[in-house]
C-alpha cells in the first residue's frame, strides 16, 4: 500500500475496509467473530467493534497458523467455522451463507470457494474429474500448460467442519525455512486424508479479490459506492449522477427523493420522502430531513434536523439546530454553533422566515413565524419572539427602533 497504515485500516468511504468484512460475517448471526491480529499491528485490535474478539498472532507465519492463533477463543458447541480475510473487502453476507449453506447441505469436511477469472495468472487453480468433483488444488507456478489454461481459482476463503480442522492443523508442517504455515495445507491434509471436500462457486468474482494497492482501494470503493447507490435506486430514490454522489449504506432515504450531482452524505442520515438534495450538498452525521425538504447549492448540514417542507436552497450552514415545518433558510444563513468550548443549540419554529446572509450565534430560539431580516445577527440568548421581525447588527425588533 506503500503506507505505514496497516492495510485492513486504509478507508473505503471513511469506513476500514476490514468493516465490510466483519459486517458481512455479522449478519450471518454466528456464534462468534474473531478476528486474528498480528502482534506488530495492535492498532487493527483497537479499531475494531467491542462486540468482535480479537485473537493474537505473535508472529506473522502464515494463514494456517494465524487460524491456530483464532482456536482458543472458538466456542466448544461450534460445528463449522468459516474464514474470511480482512483485505477482501467486497465479499458480501450473500455469497458468504450460500459458501455455508452448501457446506452444511454437503455435510462437507471442508468447501473451498471458488469463481472463475478472466485472467487466473497467479492464483491456484481448481483441478475437477470428469464428473465435476473436485479432485486438488495446483498452485500456478507448479501448474502445467493445461492447467494454467483453467478459469477456475482457488479464492482462499474455507469452511471447515471445526474438529477436522483442529486435527489438522496438528498435522501441517511448514514447507520453507521460515516455518510458515498456509492454510491450503490443512486443505490437502484433509483431502489426502479422504475426507468429504467440496468446492462451491459464486459468479461474482469481484467479491474475492484483495486489495492489495491504492488503486485496488480506489476500485474497490468504486463498487461498494455503486452498491450503496443502486439500493437507494431499486427503493423509489433518484440519483442523477453515479460518479459524482456518494451516500453512505446507512444512510435512510425514502422513495420520491432526487440526489442531484455532487452530493455527499455520511452515515448516521435520515432523508425523509419527496426530498431534493444537491446539488453540491455534504449532509454529515446526525443530519434529518423531513418529508418535502430541499436543500440544494453548497449547503451543509451537521447534527440538525429540518421539518417537513423546510428549505434550504444556497449556500449555508447548519449544526446542532432543529427547525421546524415550513421554514424558509436564506442564502448565505450561518449558524454559529461553537463557543470556542462546546456545541450549543439553536431552535427555528414553525414557518419562520430567515433573511439572507444572516447568522444566529447559538444558543438561541427563533420563534414560529418570525421573520429574520436579511445581513442580520441573532445574538446568543436574545431570543426571536413568536411573529417578531428583527434587523440588524445586532439584531433587534423593528418596532423598537428609533426613527431617522
Amino acid at each position: 500500500m506503500k503506507s505505514g497504515l496497516p492495510k485492513v485500516l486504509h478507508c473505503i468511504n471513511l469506513r476500514p475496509m476490514i468493516d465490510y468484512v466483519v459486517d458481512a460475517a455479522k449478519r450471518l448471526d454466528p456464534k462468534k467473530i474473531i478476528v486474528v491480529v498480528a502482534r506488530k499491528r495492535l492498532e487493527v485490535r483497537d479499531a475494531l467493534p467491542k462486540d468482535v474478539k480479537v485473537s493474537i498472532q505473535e508472529k506473522q507465519l502464515g494463514t494456517a497458523d494465524a487460524v491456530k492463533a483464532a482456536l482458543k477463543n472458538i466456542p466448544s458447541g461450534v460445528r463449522d467455522v468459516v474464514v474470511l480475510y480482512g483485505d477482501t473487502p467486497l465479499i458480501t453476507e450473500e455469497t458468504v451463507r450460500a459458501l455455508y449453506d452448501f457446506h452444511v447441505g454437503r455435510d462437507a469436511s471442508c468447501t473451498v470457494l471458488t469463481t472463475i477469472l478472466p485472467n487466473p495468472r497467479g492464483y491456484g487453480r481448481i483441478l475437477r474429474s470428469d464428473a465435476g468433483q473436485l479432485i486438488g488444488i495446483i498452485e500456478d507456478k507448479d501448474a502445467n500448460f493445461q492447467q494454467r489454461a483453467i478459469n477456475e481459482i482457488n479464492t482462499g476463503l474455507y469452511c471447515f467442519k471445526k474438529d477436522d480442522l483442529f486435527t489438522a492443523l496438528e498435522h501441517i508442517k511448514p514447507l520453507n525455512n521460515a516455518g510458515e504455515l498456509y492454510l491450503t495445507d490443512a486443505f490437502s491434509w484433509l483431502f489426502n486424508r479422504n475426507k468429504k471436500i467440496e468446492a462451491y462457486i459464486t459468479d461474482n468474482y469481484h467479491e474475492v479479490l484483495g486489495v492489495n494497492s491504492q488503486t485496488e482501494l480506489m476500485e474497490a470503493a468504486g463498487i461498494i459506492r455503486k452498491r450503496a447507490l443502486t439500493k437507494y435506486v431499486e427503493n423509489g430514490v433518484s440519483v442523477d449522477d453515479f460518479s459524482t454522489v456518494f451516500i453512505d449504506e446507512s444512510v435512510v432515504i425514502g422513495a420520491g427523493t432526487r440526489i442531484f450531482p455532487f452530493t455527499y452524505i455520511e452515515e448516521g442520515v435520515i432523508i425523509g420522502a419527496n426530498c431534493s438534495v444537491g446539488p453540491f450538498v455534504h449532509l454529515r452525521h446526525g443530519a434529518v430531513l423531513k418529508d418535502k425538504v430541499r436543500v440544494g447549492n453548497f449547503a451543509e448540514i451537521k447534527n440538525s434536523t429540518l421539518g417537513q417542507g423546510t428549505t434550504m436552497g444556497h449556500v449555508g450552514y447548519l449544526g446542532d439546530t432543529y427547525v421546524g415545518k415550513d421554514v424558509n433558510i436564506g442564502a448565505g444563513t450561518v449558524v454559529a454553533n461553537f463557543d470556542g468550548k462546546k456545541k450549543n443549540k439553536t431552535v427555528i419554529k414553525d414557518k419562520a422566515f430567515i433573511g439572507c446572509d444572516s447568522v444566529l450565534v447559538a444558543p438561541v430560539v427563533v420563534g414560529r413565524r418570525a421573520v429574520v431580516g436579511a445581513g442580520s445577527v441573532v445574538t446568543r440568548g436574545h431570543d426571536v419572539a413568536d411573529g417578531a421581525i428583527v434587523v440588524g447588527v445586532p439584531a433587534r425588533p423593528i418596532n423598537k427602533m428609533k426613527k431617522k
